[in-house]
């Protein structure tokens, strides 16, 4: 412990690195918009919807401690939504393109 009773910081470095999993997930949706930025809309919410399943992914396998800002609630309800949602995406994404497509 410090000398005023407080606990010593974690360096900044470490404390971004032990989010690593919201990290991946957060490069996936980035990766997702800069798709539909191109005006490829569709295939955007495709890799946006990809990318909320891999967060399914990870707190299904992560240990709690490990989630990180992943776990909000419990496991179950974690992956319940985050699947529900990123097949949500997926399928609009990926079949809504070939109604729009004619």
């Amino acid at each position: 412990m410090a000398a005023n009773n407080r606990p010593a910081r974690e360096p900044f470095g470490r404390v971004v690195l032990a989010e690593w999993p919201i990290l991946v997930v957060l490069a996936g949706f980035a990766f997702g918009l800069t798709v539909i930025l191109r005006d490829e809309v569709f295939q955007g919410a495709a890799v946006l919807g990809m990318s909320i399943l891999v967060a399914a992914g990870l707190r299904l396998f992560l240990p709690t401690r490990m989630a990180g800002t992943l776990a909000v609630r419990r496991r179950g309800i974690d992956v319940g939504i985050y699947t529900l949602l990123g097949t949500a995406l997926v399928v609009l994404g990926l079949l809504v393109q070939g109604i729009f497509s004619n």
